[in-house]
């Protein structure tokens, strides 16, 4: 099978502090069929500049305003004409020879093909691996894979949608979900696709997030009382774990051997 046209959408907004790194990843793909996107949404540091040193792998680069994250992500999408479709966000890179491994496992089919990623501190060390699950039957009510290391088609996109511009938070977790109860294909790769900074806005508003994936579980056809239910669990983890530590650890989360 010919190897796919893979569309790399990167979304930034004064990230002079980190997306050096995330350029510097791209490049070091050299994948033949790649099509390199960036969506500034008008930065005032230097991130345009920075941009500028990079021309040679970056198809396309517009900067002007947007109405948030969600929508900045759409005008890349619309942007974009791969067969397959990835976002790598200005503070996350992608992994050594990941574009070579989805390449490898396109099998012209799936809509999904997503992996796990490395956690990265936020002064760029690793520690830890995000695990993505193979079995998604328990994304009505929560978070199954990992945004970064998940790459769409653009056939599906055209078919199930995009990014919901009302969600500040959640957006992807509304996405997938929405793809899953439409019947799309997802093809689990067991690897580490690309390398995610902790601090993110997932973190930040962390509580926001959690709301915002109750709300959605139950728009999708989930049980009120369940989605409240895993909800409060949520939150009482969160105020646990600075107490009680390892006993209310993430299950997906596992140590980085160095």
């Amino acid at each position: 099978m010919n190897k796919p046209k893979i569309s790399i959408i990167t979304i930034t907004y004064n990230s002079e502090r980190t997306v050096r790194e995330t350029f510097e990843s791209v490049r070091k793909q050299q994948y033949d069929g790649l099509e390199y996107i960036v969506v500034d949404g008008g930065s005032k540091d230097s991130t345009l500049d920075i941009a500028a040193e990079y021309k040679d792998i970056i198809t396309t680069l517009i900067s002007e305003p947007d109405e948030g994250i969600s929508d900045a992500m759409n005008k890349g999408i619309a942007l974009a004409t791969g067969d397959l479709i990835g976002i790598i966000h200005s503070d996350d890179a992608l992994a050594e020879g990941a574009l070579d491994f989805l390449a490898r496992s396109w099998d012209g089919r799936s809509d999904v093909y997503y992996g796990n990623a490395i956690i990265m501190q936020e002064d760029g060390t690793p520690t830890h691996i995000l695990c993505a699950k193979a079995d998604l039957s328990a994304l009505p009510y929560g978070f199954c894979l990992v945004h970064p290391s998940s790459f769409v088609t653009r056939k599906a996109y055209a078919a199930y949608g995009v990014y919901d511009k009302s969600l500040g938070c959640a957006m992807d977790h509304d996405l997938f979900l929405r793809f899953y109860k439409k019947g799309a294909s997802f093809k689990y790769l067991n690897t580490s696709l690309t390398y995610f900074r902790t601090g993110g806005t997932n973190e930040r508003y962390r509580q926001r997030t959690i709301d915002e994936v109750c709300m959605i579980s139950i728009r999708h056809g989930g049980s009120k009382w369940k989605a409240a239910l895993i909800r409060q669990k949520k939150k009482l983890a969160d105020v646990l774990r600075p107490y009680l530590g390892k006993l209310v650890k993430n299950k997906r989360v596992q140590k980085l051997e160095q």
